[in-house]
């Protein structure tokens, strides 16, 4: 039986999207708000400098939204840390490591994006390539991250939530 050179299964994993990989949904909810809606538009815009370069789009053309994915995450970073202070989470030192940990990491990112010869890729190329590594960095975030890490401070957000509206 032959994979033809296949990757995942029996079909190249340039082929598939995130979407056939994750779904963004309710179970990746921390039950806040504004913090949900900075984890969609990460996982949102992630995914959608995946599809662009899986679609054929060069890391050149590709570059600005990736600067502008960094500066989503540098922000959403910063608001998470700040109401994880505020009410006191206890994990909050280690939380705030792994965030400079995901930082680095997408300074690398867009390292490879500035760094990378246009000329050499191909949509669905070398695993090396850019765009994969934006595909494993969304994933990372959305089931690594958000999924796992941030799920730990849910218990401690929405009791804060409660103990707010008990006293207004």
């Amino acid at each position: 039986m032959s994979t033809d050179n296949a990757l995942f299964g029996r079909m190249q994993l340039q082929h598939l999207s995130v979407s056939n990989l994750i779904q963004w949904g309710d179970h990746l909810s921390v039950e806040h708000p504004g913090i949900d809606a900075q984890h969609k538009a990460i996982f949102d815009l992630g995914a959608k400098v995946y599809e662009n370069w899986r679609a054929g789009g060069s890391a050149s053309s590709l570059g600005p939204a990736v600067d502008k994915l960094a500066s989503l995450l540098e922000t959403h970073f910063a608001y998470e840390e700040r109401l994880l202070a505020e009410i006191g989470y206890d994990g909050l030192e280690e939380h705030a490591a792994e965030h400079r940990a995901m930082l680095a990491e997408m300074a690398l990112l867009k390292q490879r994006f500035r760094t990378f010869e246009d000329g050499r890729q191909q949509p669905g190329g070398s695993l090396l390539a850019p765009g994969w590594s934006v595909m494993q960095f969304t994933l990372g975030f959305s089931i690594g991250h958000v999924m796992s890490n941030d799920m730990r401070y849910c218990a401690t957000l929405v009791a804060s939530r409660d103990a707010l509206q008990g006293t207004a």
